[in-house]
C-alpha cells in the first residue's frame, strides 16, 4: 500500500505521513497516533526513506529535500494533486540536501523504469547536481527542476520571482522610510541567493540609498542560520531599520532571535520575508512577505513533464508572479 492510500484512510495531507513515518516529533500526538494506527494495521514498511508503489508503466519520479521545511511540503502536495488528476502514480525520494542519496534515488528510479521526474537538487551542489543530469539525460529520462535551477545549463523547470520579488520588496521598505536594511541571504555561490541579492542591490541603487556591504549577511536558508546572523545583526552598535531574509526558514530563525532579545518585530524592527512559514510557526508575528503559489509550482511541475511525456520538444520554464503581503 502506497503511502497516498495511507493519507486519504487518515484524512490528511501525504506530507503528514511522511512526517509521521521520518520525524513523528513535530506531528502532533493524535493526528500521529491515528497514522500510526493505520501504518500497523496495513503492515507498511518504510525503506530508505522511499514509498515506492507498485510497478506501474505511468509512474512518475520526485526528489525533494525533506518534508519539514513547508516550502518543500507544499510543492509536493501541488506534485500529489496534478499527478492524481493525471492519473500518474508517483514515487517519492528525500535526500536531505545529500548528493549521493540524491545519485542514489535517480539510480532506483531509471531501474524501475519510471516515465519522468520532478527534482528539487541538493542546495549549494551544483558540480554534483550537474553529475545527476548528466545521467538522468544519458538515460533520456525527462525530468522538470523546481525552485533550485543550474547556473551553466538550460533546463525545463518551474521557479521563483527571486531578482524582481526582492526588488520589489526592498522598494516598499524604502518608500516607507526604512533607510538602513539588512538582508540575510544564502552562499556566494548559490544561483537564488546571488538572483535576490541583485534584487537587493538595484532596489537601493533605484531609491538613493547607498550600498553597505557590512548589511549583508550570508547564511544557508536554514533555522539555525536565520538565528545565528539575527543575533549577530542584533548586538551591533546600531542596528539596522529592518532586515529582509531571503528564505521561509531563515525567517523562523529570525524571529526566535528578535523574540529571545526581547524585541517586538513591527516595534522595534521591521522584518521581510522571502515566502512565509507555515502559519503554526510565524503565530503572532507582525511582518511583511513575498507570496509565490508554492503549491501551484508543484502543479506546473507535472504539467512540464506530462507535457514532455507526450512529445513536447525543446524547453519548458516558468517563472512564478507572486504578491507582497505589507
Amino acid at each position: 500500500m502506497g503511502i497516498q492510500k495511507i493519507a486519504d484512510m487518515a484524512n490528511v495531507s501525504i506530507a503528514t505521513v511522511s512526517r509521521v513515518i521520518n520525524n513523528p516529533e513535530v506531528v502532533k500526538k493524535r493526528t500521529r497516533e491515528k497514522i500510526q494506527k493505520i501504518l500497523e494495521e496495513t503492515s507498511y514498511e518504510k525503506y530508505n526513506n522511499q514509498f515506492t508503489p507498485p510497478i506501474h508503466k505511468d509512474i512518475i519520479g520526485v526528489i525533494i529535500p525533506d518534508v519539514i521545511n513547508s516550502f518543500f511540503a507544499r510543492v509536493l502536495e501541488g506534485v500529489i494533486k496534478q499527478a492524481k488528476k493525471l492519473d500518474l502514480p508517483v514515487t517519492l525520494y528525500l535526500t536531505h540536501d545529500d548528493p549521493s542519496e540524491e545519485l542514489n534515488a535517480i539510480d532506483k528510479l531509471i531501474e524501475q523504469q519510471v516515465k519522468g521526474l520532478v527534482f528539487i537538487r541538493s542546495r549549494n551542489k551544483e558540480k554534483e547536481s550537474m553529475k545527476s543530469i548528466q545521467k538522468l539525460n544519458k538515460n533520456s529520462l525527462p525530468f522538470v527542476l523546481v525552485d533550485r535551477d543550474m547556473s551553466y545549463s538550460d533546463n525545463s523547470g518551474v521557479f521563483l520571482s527571486n531578482a524582481s520579488a526582492v526588488y520589489d520588496a526592498i522598494n516598499l521598505l524604502a518608500n516607507d522610510g526604512y533607510k538602513r536594511i539588512a538582508i540575510i541571504t544564502g552562499p556566494k555561490n548559490n544561483m537564488n541567493a546571488i538572483q535576490r541579492l541583485d534584487g537587493y542591490k538595484q532596489a537601493l541603487f533605484k531609491n538613493g540609498l547607498s550600498f553597505d556591504e557590512s548589511l549583508i549577511y550570508r547564511g544557508n536558508f536554514s533555522i539555525e542560520s536565520g538565528l545565528e546572523e539575527t543575533i549577530d545583526i542584533l548586538e551591533q552598535k546600531e542596528i539596522p531599520d529592518a532586515i529582509f531574509s531571503c528564505a521561509n526558514q531563515i525567517t523562523i530563525g529570525c524571529l526566535k532571535a528578535i523574540n529571545e532579545k526581547k524585541l517586538k518585530v513591527g516595534k522595534d524592527i521591521k522584518l521581510f520575508s522571502f515566502n512565509k512559514p507555515s502559519a503554526s510557526q510565524v503565530d503572532n508575528f507582525d511582518f511583511s512577505y513575498v507570496e509565490h503559489p508554492v503549491s501551484y509550482m508543484g502543479e506546473r511541475s507535472v504539467i512540464i513533464l506530462n507535457n514532455k511525456l507526450v512529445g513536447t520538444k525543446g524547453l519548458i520554464r516558468e517563472i512564478m508572479d507572486y504578491k507582497i503581503n505589507y
